[in-house]
């Protein structure tokens, strides 16, 4: 395994499906071999469990790499090729290895239903003060969850992180807590759900154990960023 990658993020991959054969192999000798690993597999399954669920099996039509490609890179002349060596580094893509799967999941889901249906896949990549990712987010087709991944870890002890969204009212409103270096979906009311849109902030303070005890921040923002649609 490459130095710079994370076993649980390589399992996360695995259980989205997304790896090559030849890394679904390296996975799976991984997995057998540490307990552990077989924990985060079960973790990951559990986590992705609601929208695999929502799939059909089926066969991708002929073309959908193609219109894939189209929508992530439209204001490009030329497609970069998948062959190309940076396309395959693992590492340029890391902050957003089971986030993006995830979106890409989510669109796909939100393409087979009604024009009438919940929107585009909604991401967001929350960034510390010096520029490195915390946590990437994925929220769901019907914006009733929040998927939050850590991409490093993390100790403050004594305290909790809390999750919030920032509309355009420029009012933060609480998502929930954070488990410590652990992904988690947050549940979100429907009095919420509306405020998740492209262009709003979702932000992480550092709070007492139990969360704010006003309803509004009262420690350090220490990741934030705005929402876009895939």
């Amino acid at each position: 395994m490459p130095p710079d990658e994370t076993p649980d993020l390589l399992i996360a991959e695995y259980v989205l499906g997304v790896l090559s054969r030849e890394e679904r192999d390296r996975v799976e000798a991984m997995i057998a071999l540490e307990p552990r690993h077989q924990r985060a597999m079960a973790q990951w399954q559990e986590q992705f469990a609601e929208w695999l669920g929502q799939l059909p099996a089926s066969s991708p039509p002929v073309g959908t790499w193609g219109r894939i490609e189209q929508r992530l890179f439209a204001g490009a002349s030329h497609p970069p090729s998948r062959a190309s060596g940076w396309w395959n580094n693992l590492g340029l893509w890391r902050w957003t290895t089971a986030a993006l799967a995830a979106g890409l999941l989510a669109s796909v889901l939100t393409l087979q239903q009604p024009a009438s249906g919940p929107g585009p896949a909604l991401l967001a990549r929350l960034d510390q003060s010096d520029g490195n990712t915390l946590f990437a987010a994925t929220i769901s087709t019907d914006r009733r969850g929040v998927l939050f991944v850590n991409t490093h870890h993390a100790d403050w002890p004594g305290k909790s992180a809390e999750a919030w969204v920032i509309a355009a009212d420029g009012k933060p409103r609480s998502l929930g807590l954070l488990p410590a270096n652990a992904s988690a979906t947050l549940n979100v009311t429907p009095q919420l759900a509306d405020l998740l849109a492209s262009g709003a902030v979702l932000a992480v303070t550092l709070e007492p154990l139990n969360g704010s005890p006003n309803g509004q921040p009262t420690g350090p923002v220490v990741a934030q960023g705005k929402i876009s649609s895939l």
